[in-house]
């Protein structure tokens, strides 16, 4: 602790000349800006004189692939872009008289990337990468780190992480179909009591051979949560969901179903005591959930289904208020279970309305009516909001994806989203980033 204080007192005494130096008027800001510069300059240089003291004082016996012994050849120069700036560094390299390969002992140790960005600058890239479109995401970059990165480093970073993403739900996938592997989960973990899955979409433009194309980017999330929904239907919801994974894809739902499979296996949800699925009322989602997880309880979305109750009551009475009354005392039934009911209702507003919305909305209440089993669910303590998809769809096809202006390469996309789904669910711990 002493060293650093010491340490301290000198940078201050440098940050003061250097503000005389440059006669500035002397603010907190100038302060700061100053004592960012230095620390970096500091931590650029050390960064240096630590790798470098990493190389070992003479030459050592090195071997190639083949088990040939390497002769040693001269200390050879890189440059390292670290997240303190750009520094160099000399490493011994080894030459084979036999095979003609070349070795860099210091640089497999240390997993150094000559001429590259080191692995931990590139994952902070990435992080922008994925949270801002690339020219904002360049320009935060340099305010934040004062390091100068390219739109195309930030792309090229970010897409490397969806990339990595995109070969983890391939292995995953691959173990879903081993039965050998199944059973080996079985044993070896505990089975969840509660799990809820959730699936949803969201449109991204692609810019395709035709044209540029709306694609739906397909979306999933598993979770678990705490607490229940509230007293009555326009109660406050207090349901937190947490242990949130998210993952996504631009495929058709049979390829998505793989990977809805896949991570599934992944969480457990093939072995969890009570699976709950939520989702609107796309047919495909459900499709999907009962060709997978045929045991899983089904529940229709509360709020979408909720959302069909307006365009009803504004075909039919003319004034708010009677079209406010109408939609609380069918929320009501819908909240108590009284579906068959509901749908009744709807109907006796057909008899006396030319309105095609009537018609339809009841046939989507009547297509759904299992899985709107409110009552039931809220008494089993089940979730009957699916929130966190929507947050998901939110976050990435809107946030990120749909940015103005925004249209992508179909591959990009596809890793972009991947991406993005993993660092909201905090899953780039499990990929080899920074080493």
């Amino acid at each position: 602790m002493n060293n650093l204080t010491a340490i301290s007192e000198k940078l201050a005494e440098e940050i003061e000349k250097h503000l005389v130096e440059n006669q500035v008027t002397i603010s907190l800001s100038e302060i700061e800006r100053t004592s960012r510069k230095l620390l970096q300059e500091i931590g650029r240089q050390a960064i240096a004189k630590v790798t470098q003291k990493q190389e070992t004082p003479y030459p050592e016996q090195v071997m190639c692939e083949k088990g040939h012994k390497m002769s040693y050849q001269r200390m050879r120069t890189a440059t390292l872009h670290t997240v303190c700036g750009t520094c160099q560094v000399k490493r011994r390299y080894y030459l084979c008289p036999s095979c003609h390969t070349g070795r860099v002992p210091l640089d497999e140790r240390l997993r150094l990337r000559p001429n590259g960005h080191s692995a931990e600058l590139e994952k902070l890239m990435a992080m922008t990468g994925v949270q801002l479109p690339y020219g904002k995401g360049s320009d935060l970059f340099k305010a934040l780190m004062l390091l100068e990165v390219s739109e195309p480093s930030l792309s090229k970073a970010t897409l490397k992480v969806g990339e990595l993403v995109r070969e983890q739900e391939a292995k995953s996938q691959k173990n879903s179909l081993n039965e050998a592997y199944l059973l080996q989960t079985k044993r070896e973990n505990r089975t969840p009591l509660r799990l809820y899955g959730t699936i949803d979409a969201a449109k991204v433009q692609i810019r395709e051979e035709e044209g540029h194309q709306w694609r739906d980017l397909k979306l999933g999330a598993w979770f678990t949560a705490r607490g229940k929904p509230p007293n009555n239907p326009d109660g406050a919801w207090k349901i937190q969901a947490e242990q949130i994974h998210y993952y996504a894809d631009i495929a058709p739902a049979k390829r998505f179903g793989e990977l809805l499979w896949g991570s599934g296996v992944d969480h457990l949800a093939h072995l969890a005591q009570e699976l709950i699925f939520l989702g609107d009322g796309a047919d495909w989602i459900w499709n999907l959930v009962a060709q997978h997880f045929p045991k899983a309880i089904q529940i229709l979305d509360w709020f979408h289904a909720s959302e069909h109750l307006m365009p009803v009551a504004q075909a039919v009475f003319s004034t708010t208020d009677e079209q406010v009354a109408w939609v609380s005392m069918m929320k009501q039934l819908m909240w108590d279970g009284k579906t068959n009911l509901l749908i009744a209702h709807c109907h006796q507003l057909e008899a006396n309305s030319d309105a095609n919305v009537i018609g339809t909305t009841a046939a989507y209440f009547e297509n759904h009516k299992d899985r709107m089993r409110y009552d039931y669910f809220r008494n089993q303590g089940y979730q009957i909001g699916s929130g966190t998809i929507e947050s998901a769809a939110k976050q990435i096809g809107l946030m990120r994806m749909k940015v103005p202006g925004a249209s992508w390469n179909f591959e990009n996309a596809c890793k972009v989203a991947k991406a993005r789904a993993a660092y909201l669910s905090d899953g780039w711990q499990s990929l080899p980033l920074a080493l």
